[in-house]
């Protein structure tokens, strides 16, 4: 039964350890490589797929994109890990001389039977919307605005990309992990270390000559 829980007390000691580490690790600011920003007219009942150098790329889990965008009205923004000319292929494929390929009802039933596609998605309601994503496989990536409504909009965006050291969300979600189990089996270990030691000076304590 001991020597288990010396075992277990290692064992739990080491995992202590690297949980602490990764949390430092994801605490390592990350260097930002490139950044990009825009502004777009985004035409009613339209989707877009602005193109700059950096807002459609191939990114890894060691590289986060952070965007931020504002319109002057309700616009839906999505990251898409395809490219945007897998979108309009499968639009034309399932669409025979489609009148308008952006036409935002095919977006809509390209998402539908593509969901795994969708990196991120949220709505800009009428104010700034700013979001982090990093990519759990090498990807691509495709920014796209939707314009469900039948006015145009207006809409700026900017964004940056950056080098991490490691995927922070994962880091950060294996040290959650692995500290507090670490210190549930390394505790019982290191109290008998403390009492064991606690005995020792005492019996020095009783054995030294006054």
């Amino acid at each position: 039964m001991r020597r288990w829980r010396i075992i277990l007390g290692r064992g739990g000691t080491i995992l202590l350890a690297i949980g602490l580490a990764l949390l430092l690790v994801s605490l390592i600011p990350a260097a930002q490589i490139g950044n990009f920003s825009g502004t777009w007219i985004v035409q009613p009942e339209r989707f877009d797929t602005p193109y700059t150098p950096f807002s459609e790329r191939v990114v890894t889990p060691q590289q986060g994109l952070h965007i931020t965008a504002t319109a002057n009205s309700t616009l839906n923004v999505y990251l898409l890990e395809v490219k945007s000319q897998t979108i309009y292929r499968w639009i034309n494929e399932h669409h025979l001389e489609p009148i308008d390929s952006s036409n935002v009802t095919y977006l809509e039933e390209f998402l539908t039977s593509n969901p795994e596609s969708i990196g991120w998605q949220n709505e800009i309601p009428n104010e700034n919307i700013e979001f982090e994503y990093v990519p759990t496989k090498i990807t691509n990536t495709t920014l796209v605005f939707s314009n469900p409504s039948s006015h145009f909009i207006h809409v700026e965006y900017e964004g940056s990309i950056t080098a991490l050291v490691a995927p922070r969300s994962k880091v950060q979600t294996l040290a959650q992990w692995t500290i507090p189990i670490g210190f549930v089996l390394a505790l019982p270990w290191l109290i008998d270390l403390w009492r064991v030691r606690t005995r020792r000076r005492g019996s020095q304590l009783q054995t030294k000559p006054t």
